[in-house]
C-alpha cells in the first residue's frame, strides 16, 4: 500500500514550483533500475529489503527473465524537502540502457527538464554512457550524476580509500571529459557556419562553467543502489562543519579535491598529493565506510551493530539484529544512515529546474525546425513560445507532446479492475457469509447423507462450469490492449472530453492550405481518460495542469507514434525526437497458416503504434518487413506479435540486410600483393565512356563513372537530411536565412572536398566551376551520388537557393530557355535517379559514384522528336540516361559496400584470446583493447560487418563463458575490398588460392544472398568441380 494518497499528488500537480519531472539514463547494467527501486522505498510502495530484487518498473516478462529493461516506465513520487519541508512531486521516468532499445531514451528525454546520469565506478564511461550525455546536451536538459556501486570497489577490487578515491577521480574526469568534448564539437559547428573564425576564439567566447559536474557543486552523487545508501559532499559538509569549526559551505568546497585538514590551524589546506597527506574526502568520508563493510561485512562482527547504530544516531530493531546475512546487516545500517532516496532525491530538487524555467533556447528547439527562419511565422504562433516557456496551466493556449503510445492490457485499466470493499461492506460481507454456514449445518442435520452427497457433487459440477465460464472470459478479453499517449502538457490544462488538434509532425502553420481540419496533416480529437502513471498501474484523474506527466487515453485511432496536441490550429509541430541508433535489422515475417495473414497485419500495426522504432513495410515482393535496431529488438518484436497483438505463430526470414555499390580505382596490386602491369592500352580512359543512342536516333549522350574523393562521400551522408528538405520544397518557397548559410558553407567545403577529384584530364574546369555545374544528387535528391554536367548544355542550377531573389526562379537565371533540352531535363535526371537507386549488382543503391555527362546533343526539333513509332521523346531520353550511367557504372571496378557495426565489448583477461578468434572468424577488425584501470577487464573495440552479426552475442557468450558482453551499434559503411566477379588468373593467385578458387568470394556470397533474396537471376552451378569418387577401403 503506498503511504501517499493519490489525492494530494494531484494536489501538488497545480504547484508548478514544486514538480519535478526527470529520467533515469545510463549504460545498460549500470544499476538504472536498481536506483529506482531504492527511491521508490520512500514512498512504501516497495520494502527496503526488496529494493534492487524486485526491479518494480521492469514490469514485462521478458525484461524480468533477462535482467534489462526494454521500455520506458514513468512513476510519480511525493518527496518532502529537507532543508524547505515543502512537498514536491517527482515524475520519475525508468529508461533502458541497452542500445537496441534507445529509441526509447529519446522519448523519455523528450519529455524532462533533468536527467540523472549513472555511472558504474568499476566500468566507468561506456558507449552508452556517451550517447546519454549528447541526448540530454541536444535536447538542453539538466543533467546530475549518481557514482555507482561504490561497494564493488570494497568487496570486488579490495581497493583501499586511498586508491578508491583516486579511482573515482579518474571516473569523473572521463565523465567530464566526454561532455567537453560534446559541448566543443556543438560550439565548433555553430562557429564554422556562423563566423568562420578560428577555434580557438569560438570555445574562448563561450562560457562552460556550469556545465561540468563537480561533487564540490552539489550535482554528483556516491552511491551503492543495492545496498541502499548514498551521500553527497553537503552531508559530511554539515556532520563536521562543527567539529571542524569549519562553515558548512566553505567545507563542501574542501572536501572534495585536492586538501587535507591541518589539525594544529584547523583549516583546510591545498596540496595533499605533494605533500603526501591524505585528502578530507578520505580522512573523513571513505574511511568511515570501509570500516562499516570491514566490521559487518568482511569480518562479520555481529557484536558491534548496536553500538555502531548508537554512533551513527540510527535505530536498530531486534528484526533488524537478528539478520544473518551481512549484506542485510550493511543495508540496514547504511540505509537508516545515509538513505539513498533523500540524498537523490534532494539533489533533484536543488539542481533540476521546475517546468516553468524552460530556457529561451530549448523552447525554440523544440517548437519550431531547427533552420526554420521565425520570421515566417505567423504572429499568433510565435506569440505561443511565450506560453510554452511560462507553462501556466490557466492558459488559454493547450500545448501537449505525444513522444509514445503505451500498450496497455485492458485488464490493467482502472475502471476494469475489481474495487476495493470499505471496512464496512467487508463486515456486511463477514455476517452474511457467516449467516449461510449456519443454514447449512441445519441443512445438514435435517437432510439425510445421500441427498448430501448428491447435492455436494452437483455444486461441485457447477462450480466447475462457472469457473470454465469465467476462464473463457478471460481468455476473450485477453486480446483487448489499448493504447494511452505517454504525454506531457507544456502549456494550459487537460480536462477529460476536451476537444484538441491533433497535428501530425508534418504540421507547418506557415503553409496557409493547412489551416484547417481538410489539411491531411490536421484532425480533431477528443481527450478520453486521463491516467497517472505508476509504474505498472495508472492512477485515472480528472485534468492535468501544464509541466506534468499524463497518459491520455482515446488516442489510439489518430496518433500512431508521436503528435503535438494543441487547442490552436497555428501551433506549429514539436521537432522530430533525436534518435541516436539507425534502425538497420530487418526480418520478413510470415504466418505459419497462411489463413491467418489477416491477423499478421492486424498485429503488425498494433506493434508498429507500440514500438517508437521499429519501422514496419511491405516490401516490393509483398514480404511483410519489419526494421529493428538489433537481435534482442527483434525477439522482443516477435514475442510480442505472437503473445500479445497477431495471437498467431509466426516465421522469422534471416536477417535482411542492405548494402550500396560503388566503383573504385583500378587496383595497382593484385589479390597476392603483386603488382599489376599496365599497358598504355589499359590505361586508355576513352575506353570507359559510353556512348548511347536513343530509340530514333535523334539524341545522343556519352557519359563515364568516376570515384568520389571519402572526403565528398562524407560531406554528402552529413547533410543527406538538408538536402532532403531543400529538394522537398517549391522553388517559388522562401529559404530562411539559416539554410542560405548553411548551403554557402556546404559549397565552401565542397569545393575543397573536389581538389582530390581525379578527372583524368577529361575537363580543365578548376574544382569552384565543377561544383557550379553539378546537375543533381541521387538517389532521391539527397543520396551522394552526383551527376556532373560537363557537356554544353547550361544544366539548372543546384545552388539555386543562394541566388534566390522575390518571385525570380533563380535556377534559371543564366540558362537559355531557348534550348530544346531543357524541356527534358527532369527525364535526364530521372534516369540518373533511377540508376543511382538500383545498381547493376545486386539492385542495391549506390554510393560515391560521380556520373560525368560528356556530352548531350539532340538533333530535330521539338516537332519531329515525338514520333508515335518510338513513343514519346521524354521517355526514350529517360532510358538512354538509365542505360548509359548503369553501363558507365559496370565498366569501372565495381564494389559491395557493407554496413559496419561498432562493437565494444567489456571481457576479462582471460578469455581475450577466445574473444579475438570469434572476431576473426566473422570478418571483423580489432581498433583497440586497453585494460580499464582499477580492474582487470579490457575495455575492447572493434568493427563488425552486420551480415556478419547474427548469433554473436550468442556465440561470443558461449565461447568465452559468459565473460565477455559485447553491445553493437551501427558505425558506418565499409567498402568489401573484393571484387565480387573476380577469378584466379595469374600464375601467382592460381598457386595461392588454388585452380578452382577454395576459399569462397566473400563479396560475391553476400551479393548472391541478395540476388536470391530478390529473386534476380544468380550465376551458380549444383556441381562445379565434379570429380571421380575415391573408394578408400579395398573390398574384401
Amino acid at each position: 500500500m503506498p503511504v501517499v494518497d493519490i489525492n494530494d499528488l494531484v494536489q501538488i500537480q497545480k504547484k508548478i514550483t514544486q514538480v519535478r519531472n526527470i529520467c533515469i539514463l545510463a549504460h545498460v547494467d549500470h544499476g538504472k533500475t536498481t536506483l529506482a527501486d531504492s527511491l521508490l522505498v520512500s514512498n512504501g510502495i516497495i520494502s527496503q529489503r526488496m529494493a534492487g530484487k524486485l526491479r518494480y518498473l521492469d514490469n514485462r516478462q521478458d525484461e524480468q527473465e533477462r535482467g534489462i529493461t526494454m521500455k520506458s516506465s514513468s512513476i510519480s513520487l511525493y518527496y518532502k524537502g529537507v532543508t524547505n519541508e515543502e512537498d514536491y512531486l517527482i515524475n520519475l521516468i525508468d529508461s533502458p540502457g541497452h542500445v537496441d532499445f534507445s529509441s526509447e531514451v529519446s522519448t523519455a528525454v523528450r519529455l524532462c527538464d533533468g536527467a540523472i546520469i549513472v555511472v558504474d565506478v568499476v566500468e566507468g564511461v561506456c558507449p552508452q554512457t556517451s550517447v546519454c550525455l549528447q541526448q540530454t546536451y541536444v535536447e538542453k536538459l539538466k543533467p546530475v550524476l549518481v557514482l555507482n556501486k561504490i561497494d564493488r570497489l570494497i568487496l570486488e577490487k579490495q581497493m583501499t580509500p586511498l586508491d578508491a578515491y583516486f579511482h573515482i577521480s579518474q571516473i569523473l574526469e572521463q565523465v567530464n571529459a566526454a561532455l567537453g568534448k560534446i559541448f566543443a564539437s556543438d560550439v565548433l559547428a555553430k562557429e564554422d557556419i556562423a563566423k568562420k573564425d578560428t577555434y580557438e576564439s569560438a570555445l574562448e567566447e563561450v562560457d562552460d562553467s556550469n556545465l561540468y559536474f563537480s561533487p564540490a557543486a552539489g550535482n554528483v552523487i556516491f552511491c551503492s543502489a543495492f545496498d541502499g545508501w548514498a551521500f553527497s559532499v553537503t552531508d559530511f559538509a554539515v556532520t563536521y562543519a562543527k567539529r571542524l569549526n569549519m562553515g558548512c559551505k566553505e567545507l563542501e568546497q574542501v572536501l572534495w579535491g585536492d586538501y587535507y585538514y591541518n589539525a594544529n590551524k584547523n583549516c583546510a589546506v591545498a596540496g595533499a598529493q605533494e605533500k603526501a597527506k591524505k585528502p578530507m574526502f578520505v580522512q573523513f568520508v571513505l574511511e568511515n565506510i570501509w570500516s562499516l563493510y570491514d566490521t559487518i561485512v568482511i569480518r562479520k562482527d555481529k557484536e558491534k551493530l548496536p553500538v555502531i547504530a548508537e554512533k551513527l544516531g540510527i535505530k536498530l530493531l531486534p528484526r533488524d539484529l537478528r539478520l544473518g546475512e551481512p549484506k542485510a546487516q550493511i543495508k540496514t545500517v547504511l540505509g537508516q544512515w545515509l538513505p539513498v532516496d533523500r540524498t537523490v532525491l534532494e539533489m533533484v530538487i536543488k539542481h533540476i529546474p521546475p517546468p516553468n524555467d524552460i530556457s529561451d533556447e530549448r523552447a525554440q528547439r523544440l517548437l519550431y525546425p531547427e533552420n526554420a527562419d521565425l520570421s515566417t511565422y505567423s504572429p499568433e504562433t510565435l506569440a505561443l513560445k511565450e506560453d510554452f516557456k511560462c507553462c501556466d496551466d490557466k492558459s488559454e493556449n493547450v500545448i501537449a507532446f505525444v513522444s509514445k503510445m503505451f500498450p496497455v492490457h485492458i485488464a490493467q485499466l482502472p475502471q476494469n479492475k475489481p474495487k476495493r470493499f470499505t471496512e464496512d461492506e467487508l463486515q456486511a460481507r463477514r455476517d452474511e457469509v457467516r449467516k449461510r454456514i449456519e443454514e447449512r449445518k441445519k441443512l445438514a442435520a435435517q437432510t439425510e447423507l445421500e441427498s448430501l452427497t448428491t447435492g455436494v457433487e452437483k455444486l461441485n459440477v457447477e462450480t466447475k462450469e462457472v469457473e470454465e465460464e469465467i476462464s473463457s472470459l478471460c481468455e476473450a478479453d485477453k486480446e483487448n490492449f489499448v493504447f494511452i499517449a505517454f504525454a506531457r502538457v507544456f502549456s494550459g490544462t487537460i480536462k477529460r472530453g476536451m476537444k484538441l488538434y491533433n497535428l501530425t509532425p508534418k504540421h507547418d502553420p506557415r503553409n496557409k492550405d493547412q489551416l484547417n481540419l481538410d489539411s491531411p496533416y490536421v484532425t480533431e480529437v477528443i481527450v478520453g481518460d486521463l491516467y497517472l502513471f505508476m509504474g505498472g498501474e495508472l492512477q485515472p484523474l480528472d485534468e492535468v495542469p501544464a509541466g506534468n506527466i499524463v497518459g491520455i487515453g482515446g488516442l489510439e485511432n489518430d496518433i500512431i507514434k508521436t503528435a503535438t496536441l494543441s487547442s490552436t490550429i497555428h501551433c506549429s509541430s514539436f521537432s522530430e525526437l533525436s534518435i541516436m541508433a539507425t534502425p538497420i535489422l530487418r526480418v520478413a515475417i510470415e504466418p505459419v497458416n497462411p489463413l491467418e495473414t489477416p491477423k499478421l497485419i492486424k498485429g503488425l500495426k498494433l506493434l508498429n503504434q507500440a514500438d517508437a522504432c521499429v519501422q514496419v513495410s511491405v516490401a516490393a515482393t509483398g514480404e511483410h518487413v519489419i526494421t529493428t535496431l538489433g537481435e534482442v529488438h527483434v525477439e522482443k518484436c516477435v514475442h510480442d506479435l505472437e503473445e500479445n497483438y497477431a495471437k498467431i505463430k509466426v516465421n522469422v526470414s534471416k536477417p535482411i540486410v542492405s548494402f550500396r555499390e560503388t566503383i573504385v580505382p583500378d587496383a595497382t596490386v593484385d589479390m597476392v600483393n603483386e603488382t599489376i602491369v599496365r599497358t598504355a592500352t589499359d590505361k586508355d580512359i576513352t575506353k570507359k565512356i559510353v556512348t548511347l543512342q536513343t530509340a530514333n536516333k535523334l539524341s545522343t549522350v556519352k557519359v563515364i563513372a568516376l570515384p568520389l574523393p571519402q572526403s565528398v562521400v562524407d560531406l554528402l551522408e552529413k547533410y543527406t537530411s538538408f538536402f532532403k528538405e531543400l529538394s522537398s520544397m517549391s522553388k517559388s518557397s522562401p529559404v530562411s536565412e539559416k539554410s542560405t548559410s548553411l548551403l554557402a558553407q556546404i559549397k565552401t567545403n565542397l569545393t575543397a572536398a573536389f581538389k582530390d577529384f581525379d578527372l583524368k584530364e577529361l575537363s580543365s574546369y578548376n574544382t569552384a566551376e565543377l561544383v557550379e555545374r553539378l546537375w543533381a544528387l541521387g538517389p532521391r535528391n539527397c543520396g551522394t551520388n552526383i551527376l556532373l554536367n560537363l557537356s554544353d548544355y547550361e544544366q539548372p542550377n543546384l545552388w539555386y537557393a543562394l541566388n534566390r531573389t522575390a518571385d525570380v526562379d533563380s535556377s534559371r537565371i543564366g540558362r537559355d530557355t531557348s534550348d530544346i533540352r531543357c524541356n527534358y531535363n527532369s527525364s535526364f535526371v530521372n534516369g540518373f535517379q533511377l540508376t543511382s537507386s538500383a545498381g547493376p549488382l545486386c539492385e542495391e543503391p549506390m554510393q560515391g559514384v560521380c556520373f560525368v555527362v560528356l556530352e548531350w546533343s539532340v538533333h530535330a526539333s521539338d516537332d519531329e522528336l515525338n514520333t508515335k513509332s518510338f513513343g514519346p521523346f521524354s521517355g526514350q531520353i529517360l532510358t538512354t540516361a538509365k542505360e548509359a550511367c548503369k553501363q558507365a557504372f559496370q565498366n569501372q571496378p565495381q564494389r559491395l559496400v557493407s554496413p559496419m557495426y561498432s562493437c565494444n565489448i567489456v571481457v576479462d583477461a582471460e578469455v581475450l584470446g577466445k574473444m579475438y578468434a570469434v572476431i576473426g572468424r566473422r570478418h571483423g577488425k580489432i581498433l583497440s583493447g586497453d585494460l580499464t584501470q582499477g580492474s582487470g577487464n579490457f575495455s575492447v573495440m572493434a568493427i563488425l560487418p552486420v551480415i556478419e552479426s547474427f548469433n554473436f552475442a550468442q556465440e561470443i557468450r558461449k565461447q568465452t563463458s559468459g565473460l565477455a558482453c559485447p553491445q553493437l551499434i551501427f558505425s558506418h559503411w565499409e567498402v568489401i575490398d573484393i571484387d565480387p566477379f573476380w577469378v584466379p588468373t595469374t600464375e601467382e593467385e592460381i598457386t595461392h588460392f588454388g585452380e578452382k578458387a577454395d576459399s569462397a568470394n566473400r563479396a560475391k556470397v553476400y551479393m548472391d544472398s541478395v540476388r536470391h533474396r530478390k529473386g534476380l537471376y544468380v550465376d551458380e552451378k549444383v556441381v562445379e568441380h565434379a570429380e571421380k569418387q575415391r573408394t578408400l577401403s579395398k573390398k574384401k
